[in-house]
């Protein structure tokens, strides 16, 4: 089977695929990848596991906009899929879905998936040409596969031409690679998290927070993992509030593991999420967690047992969670247990596989209405 992407660089699909590709191979699919710009750091990730990376036109010095240039990615895509002789292509993020699916009609597979891993809203801009873009290729595609209940309830809303085979599999992560964090009782409250610095994901409200936090008289740090547009603008931020010295831009890292494990909460204020790696990544990291409650965070957190479920674009409601948080201080690590525990019986990579590998298979039936297949046999895709 063929994964089509956009490019290779980090991001909650890239690394998705990057973990699932050679696993998914134990479950007897083989996938190849195409990247509509096969660059990005993750394409050498790909080539040690013996997955095969597909290029195309798209990321050629033509502009993108130009109509021959998306043209002759779809012809591309059609030869790629044709050449293969591949039986499914599953494609994801908004550009993916209108070239590859496009590309793989024209070379006509027997089955062509469409990914769905974000709210409505996150997925492209809301003019009147993307949303024709995108019930066109809805209406090609054969099935539809989302990463959590509420981006699948939220898109079944939202278009039309949806196709009815609807299926929720969860994104999954091998907790064995992550150490549990040691929470302190004493000390600076030390607060991390990891995303794309860009506003969908809601850093300035953390960083609005952190001084709220200090007039309240908690002392907190907090590191941000991750680079992006709105770094400039989050530098200024922390800088006219007074709360610079409290907050490190550590960049981006591929692997953020060193800075989980030297947290002790790990913060998500997103504006948007579908379901959240770095989410996985903290609670594999036996780190409790703050999250605004968007997309599918709620299916990923239990509010209350593996940390707290907040209003989304509220600095106070994030404030108001660290406090309480940093009160309970001896509570930290039983929280962080308690979502380790959770994602080795409900989020783990190897059932987040064989529910895919299930899928292209034919071993399971997806739900023709409704929001979608979750299997009681795989625990990894309860909420």
């Amino acid at each position: 089977m063929l994964s089509v992407i956009s490019q290779l660089q980090v991001g909650g699909a890239q690394t998705y695929l990057t973990r699932i590709a050679p696993r998914i191979r134990q479950h007897g699919v083989e996938m190849e990848i195409c990247a509509l710009e096969p660059v990005g750091s993750m394409v050498e990730e790909f080539e040690r596991a013996g997955v095969a990376v597909h290029g195309t036109p798209y990321g050629s010095r033509v502009s993108r906009s130009n109509t021959l240039t998306l043209l002759r990615t779809v012809d591309s895509i059609r030869q790629i899929v044709r050449r293969g002789r591949f039986d499914i292509v599953h494609t994801y993020l908004f550009w993916s879905d209108i070239l590859g699916v496009s590309g793989a009609w024209l070379a006509r597979c027997p089955r062509i998936i469409v990914g769905r891993r974000s709210l409505h809203s996150g997925i492209h801009d809301q003019t009147l040409l993307f949303h024709a873009l995108e019930q066109f290729t809805n209406a090609l595609a054969n099935e539809v596969v989302a990463n959590s209940q509420a981006v699948l309830s939220d898109n079944v809303a939202h278009e039309r031409f949806l196709p009815r085979k609807r299926t929720v599999i969860y994104n999954g992560i091998d907790v064995s690679l992550y150490e549990p964090a040691a929470s302190k009782l004493s000390g600076p409250l030390r607060l991390v998290t990891v995303g794309a610095l860009a506003p969908l994901k809601g850093q300035a409200y953390a960083i609005q927070a952190m001084r709220l936090v200090t007039d309240a008289g908690v002392d907190a740090r907090l590191v941000l993992v991750g680079s992006g547009t709105d770094e400039a603008k989050l530098r200024q931020l922390s800088n006219e509030i007074g709360v610079a010295e409290l907050i490190t831009f550590a960049g981006e890292h591929t692997d953020p593991r060193a800075f989980l494990s030297a947290a002790e909460i790990f913060l998500l204020p997103s504006r948007q999420e579908g379901f959240s790696n770095a989410i996985l990544e903290a609670m594999a990291s036996a780190l409790p967690v703050i999250a605004t409650d968007v997309g599918g965070n709620a299916e990923a957190v239990v509010d209350g047992h593996g940390g707290l479920l907040v209003e989304l674009e509220k600095p106070e409601a994030l404030a108001g969670a660290i406090t309480e948080m940093n009160r309970q201080r001896d509570e930290l690590e039983v929280m962080g247990r308690f979502n380790r525990r959770r994602v080795v019986e409900r989020f783990s990579l190897d059932a987040s596989a064989r529910n895919l590998a299930d899928l292209y298979l034919g071993r399971g039936v997806a739900v023709e209405t409704g929001v979608g297949n979750v299997r009681p046999e795989h625990p990894a895709q309860q909420p």
